[in-house]
């Protein structure tokens, strides 16, 4: 009788419960995230020289890297693939003069994002609305730009996502990507185990090694491919956060009254902040950054 070992590089159960899981995750906790976190809801990139520099001008610089590791350009036509509460979709409309869709499964989510535009005066450039990025009902060759921040992890198909996106970009379209990753796909069963707990905790489907998505691409017929680890970059990102944490939990009146307003899960979302940490500190986690070409 043959078994088969758990790398931690694959979906788990139904995506029907990966989908129920995101939407409550988000929906209950979209206010808690902006409040802890800012309305830039990823992580912060720093120089190595430069640890210092506050978490929500890190947050910005991340979306300003990827930007420029994008190439994107002025005026573009852009889908922001899991749009979060639409902190990318403002800045590439207001720095770029981009015009944003942004897709969510979360109806909360879109909510703040469409308020947030418009009190940022991009309203009339960004739509936001509920819809699954696997699936979506834009016609073939629609955008310029296909951005994602921290959403591909989601994803349960990562194959089947890559090449939705292909179909709706473009000629000449850009694939833009952002999503945490895994050291390698040797992982032993201590990490395998870790990375389950932070699926589980975070609401998200699996991760997989930077290369991975490069082949992929490579297979589905996307051209000009380039990747990036910008793992020490942003991995003080989950110090900050431990430490934005660590007095919270330790104040019981505010946790039973999170408790009472978002229910028991949020003592998952609070444990799952050391164990990013520990994630990175452990090199189980990584960042990664990828590009790609839809051909001409």
């Amino acid at each position: 009788m043959s078994t088969t070992t758990d790398t931690g590089l694959s979906q788990e159960g139904s995506v029907e419960d990966l989908h129920r899981a995101v939407r409550d995750h988000y929906d209950k906790l979209v206010d808690l995230y902006e409040d802890l976190w800012g309305e830039h809801i990823h992580h912060g990139y720093w120089d190595l020289d430069a640890q210092d520099v506050p978490r929500d001008i890190a947050q910005q610089r991340t979306t300003q890297e990827l930007i420029k590791f994008g190439g994107i350009a002025p005026g573009s036509k852009v889908l922001d693939s899991g749009c979060g509460i639409g902190a990318s979709a403002i800045m590439l409309a207001s720095d770029l003069g981009c015009t944003v869709d942004g897709i969510t499964l979360s109806h909360e989510q879109v909510k703040r994002a469409t308020d947030k535009a418009a009190q940022a005066g991009v309203g009339d450039k960004t739509h936001f609305q509920v819809m699954d990025a696997l699936h979506t009902t834009y016609e073939d060759n629609t955008f310029d730009v296909i951005w994602s921040m921290e959403s591909c992890e989601l994803m349960p198909d990562k194959r089947a996502y890559l090449a939705e996106n292909l179909r709706i970009l473009k000629p000449g379209g850009r694939l833009v990507v952002a999503t945490w990753t895994s050291r390698d796909d040797q992982l032993n069963p201590k990490e395998v185990k870790l990375l389950r707990r932070l699926y589980r905790d975070f609401a998200i489907s699996h991760v997989l090694p930077l290369d991975h998505y490069a082949k992929l691409c490579a297979d589905l017929g996307y051209v000009d491919v380039a990747q990036a680890d910008w793992t020490d970059n942003v991995k003080a990102t989950w110090k900050l956060s431990a430490d934005i944490v660590k007095p919270l939990v330790r104040d019981p009146s505010y946790v039973w009254k999170l408790v009472k307003a978002k229910g028991a899960d949020i003592f998952r979302f609070f444990n799952s902040v050391p164990l990013m940490k520990q994630a990175y500190d452990k090199d189980v986690m990584h960042y990664g950054v990828y590009t790609a070409v839809k051909p001409s």
